[in-house]
């Protein structure tokens, strides 16, 4: 019997120790709470045409009809272009891309916040020569997002905009313009952040 205790003894002491070290850690949440998010500031009366546009379209199940208030435009060319994104909540996300407003089918997307962090962003539309918007995420805040690498292909700068989702969990949300090269051509370039991280654009 002693020399049960004697080995039990330790033992236990052991896996008190564990728990007391264990339970002063946050465990990830495996279902973590939805709440809304409450952008900072409306999209300005200029993007009542996006919301207009988006109000006739079907969206995909789970994503709401996005209001001023909620919408957030990251690029627009007068009323014929534009990418912009609204929350869900804090776990996700839906982003629209209008490449030529009634002609070109609007495309929606609903995503994963988490997904957009490390799938590699890819073209809404893959005609070749046609101009196109690739959407992506970054987790924290992201001052500054360059792209490099193939700049002829590049319509215009990298657009981001970050945003709390509550408890201080920010995220960048960003979007480049871009135009998919003929057919048989690659088209190769990286979006690079102030600290020198790249990921790949296309």
């Amino acid at each position: 019997m002693r020399r049960g205790s004697g080995v039990l003894g330790p033992t236990a002491a052991l896996i008190t120790l564990l728990t007391m070290l264990t339970a002063c850690e946050p465990s990830p949440d495996p279902f973590p709470t939805r709440h809304p998010v409450l952008l900072p500031e409306p999209a300005p009366p200029s993007a009542r045409w996006i919301v207009d546009l988006l109000a006739t379209l079907n969206l995909p199940p789970g994503c709401p009809k996005p209001t001023l208030p909620t919408l957030a435009v990251l690029d627009t060319d007068g009323e014929s272009r534009a990418v912009a994104f609204w929350p869900v909540d804090n776990l996700d996300v839906c982003y629209a891309v209008i490449n030529d407003a009634g002609r070109s089918p609007t495309t929606i997307w609903l995503d994963a916040v988490t997904d957009l962090f490390s799938r590699t962003p890819m073209p809404i539309d893959t005609t070749a020569g046609l101009d196109s918007y690739a959407f992506t995420a970054y987790p924290g805040q992201v001052d500054d997002i360059t792209a490099s690498g193939d700049p002829d292909d590049l319509v215009g700068p990298v657009r981001h905009r970050t945003l709390d989702l509550g408890a201080g969990q920010l995220v960048t949300f960003a979007a480049y313009h871009y135009r998919i090269p003929p057919t048989g051509r690659p088209l190769s370039f990286s979006l690079c952040t102030p600290d020198g991280t790249c990921r790949d654009a296309h």
